[in-house]
């Protein structure tokens, strides 16, 4: 081999270094973009854990105690037509059938929650949901088969039409 090949095919002893450096610096940057997403993404999940302030409680339901059937837990008289939200928390559940829903007037019914076999950690599930009501007399109603776990919810009027 020449001298003039040698030249062309020896690699530089401040090149690996380069290279060691850029990559380096790649997987920072990437660890950096990687906390980035996951901050904005757990400040975006849509988890809310609380009810709004205006809010009052409905219920608060110890499912270990019994099963429910079809059961008013509460009931609310609106004398005009209003947003009413519904907030729920239900944690360390584990059934295999729950149903929670809200019934009113003229055959008026919406699911808030339905699962069949339905489990949460402690960390539980939540959810705030929003129905557009004519005036009139509403119960939220349970159906649960005995099990671990509690209900909470809380309602109360969201922005009105």
């Amino acid at each position: 081999m020449t001298t003039k090949q040698m030249k062309e095919t020896a690699v530089s002893p401040t090149r690996p270094r380069a290279l060691a450096a850029a990559t380096v610096s790649l997987i920072a940057l990437g660890l950096v973009v990687a906390a980035l997403v996951n901050t904005i993404a757990m400040q975006n999940s849509g988890r809310q854990t609380t009810p709004p302030p205006n809010f009052q409680p409905a219920a608060q339901i110890d499912l270990s105690a019994r099963s429910y059937n079809n059961e008013t837990l509460a009931q609310i008289t609106l004398d005009q037509a209003t947003n009413l939200g519904v907030f729920f928390v239900i944690k360390d559940i584990n059934t295999d059938y729950f149903d929670l829903s809200l019934n009113g007037p003229a055959g008026f019914h919406a699911l808030i929650l339905h699962s069949e076999e339905f489990r949460t950690d402690g960390a539980g599930a939540s959810s705030l949901q929003e129905f557009a009501l004519q005036p009139g007399e509403y119960r939220l109603v349970l159906t649960s088969w005995q099990s671990p776990g509690r209900l909470v919810v809380d309602w109360g009027p969201l922005g009105q039409n």
